[in-house]
């Protein structure tokens, strides 16, 4: 190896070994790479105060080790580099709450959920039937106040395209949840109007794609495609002068959403270097919609979406995070629309009582169905 025994070339790795060892002492003090909120959207761990007792003394390596970690210089760098290698190139997941699928495809393991999509996540009898007194009871007494309730389930993405799912995991081995409450309100002829958006969707990936590669949420164009019409046209038999928004209505335009707006690839550590493009949807006409208030009626926080649209109905809607990519077509759709998160399946009487709407939507994704049913 003549080279290796070049006094110059010698020299050359001695000087890069040395600045390898000190580049991480110069991007500490100069703060380059340690930015963790933004990398990791976690507060990064503080320098522990001079130890005290013994107790401190105890605890005192652990802390410096978690700032050390936490600001060593290039840290993210190295951090990416080190999730994108195992990810990439070994197919490892990162996180123990993100399944790598087939063709690019991730999944979310938590709460359940590919659990719940081989069916070998139940309900027992008494908490199915449970669940079901609880909405129902709910719906009679909204009815007595002359307020029709409808509830939507959005299936998890791992039922959706459980295809994409490694081959290890295995297809599904019987009922879902949602599958057990569908047929459990077939049995009981409940009247809860109950709609399962589930069949929608699997119709609607043979053209287009409802879900996100690198989230655990639908699709901007699954959401309004499939959901948005299925709702507002349950609401319109029960309120036939209301119009709701038509794809004809709408221009379509490509975006492409940062790492940092996709969970999945945030949970691997991969913002930094991901993104995934989708449709996006907006008036094609003037703009109805005329203001965002983030309030609280009754104590409870809510969003109140007012648009230029006198006759609609009032509707009160129960959300969680896949309700965030309809916000900018249910602000153009109702003249008030205010909107809560169901925080676990809650139902707030005061707030109804309080806002006082034509009509409730309650929607929740499928995997909301392993938290018990809050008691009333």
């Amino acid at each position: 190896m003549p080279l290796l025994r070049d006094p110059l070339m010698q020299r050359a790795c001695i000087g890069l070994f040395l600045l390898l060892m000190v580049l991480p002492g110069i991007g500490q003090v100069a703060g380059i790479g340690c930015d963790v909120k933004t990398f990791e959207m976690r507060e990064p761990h503080v320098l522990p105060g001079w130890p005290l007792t013994a107790a401190d003394w105890a605890a005192w390596p652990g802390l410096f080790e978690a700032w050390l970690k936490d600001h060593f210089g290039f840290r993210n760098q190295l951090v990416l580099a080190n999730n994108a290698i195992r990810v990439r190139l070994l197919k490892t997941s990162t996180s123990p709450s993100v399944v790598l699928g087939r063709h690019g495809w991730l999944f979310y393991s938590g709460e359940r959920s590919i659990d719940q999509a081989r069916g070998l996540d139940r309900f027992t009898p008494e908490e199915l039937d449970r669940w079901i007194d609880v909405m129902e009871a709910r719906q009679r007494w909204l009815v007595e106040r002359g307020i029709p309730m409808l509830v939507v389930a959005v299936p998890n993405k791992e039922r959706v395209y459980q295809e994409e799912l490694p081959a290890w995991i295995g297809q599904s081995r019987g009922e879902s949840r949602l599958d057990q409450l569908a047929r459990r309100l077939r049995e009981r002829n409940s009247r809860l109007d109950f709609m399962d958006l589930t069949p929608g969707l699997l119709a609607a990936k043979a053209t287009r794609q409802v879900f996100l590669k690198n989230d655990t949420h639908w699709t901007i164009e699954g959401a309004f495609t499939v959901a948005y019409p299925a709702i507002c046209g349950w609401i319109r038999a029960t309120f036939p002068a209301f119009v709701p928004l038509t794809e004809a209505d709408m221009e379509r335009a490509w975006y492409v959403r940062p790492g940092s707006d996709l969970d999945l690839a945030r949970m691997l550590g991969l913002a930094e270097i991901s993104h995934e493009g989708e449709r996006r949807y907006t008036l094609a006409g003037p703009a109805r919609f005329t203001s965002n208030t983030r309030t609280a009626i009754a104590g409870v926080d809510v969003d109140v979406l007012r648009a230029d649209r006198p006759g609609t109905p009032k509707v009160l809607w129960y959300r969680d995070s896949f309700t965030i990519s309809l916000y900018p077509q249910l602000a153009e759709t109702f003249g008030e629309a205010v909107i809560v998160e169901h925080r676990g399946l809650r139902f707030d009487r005061p707030l109804v009582e309080a806002c006082r709407p034509d009509v409730v939507v309650y929607q929740f994704v499928e995997r909301f169905l392993t938290v018990p049913m809050p008691a009333e």
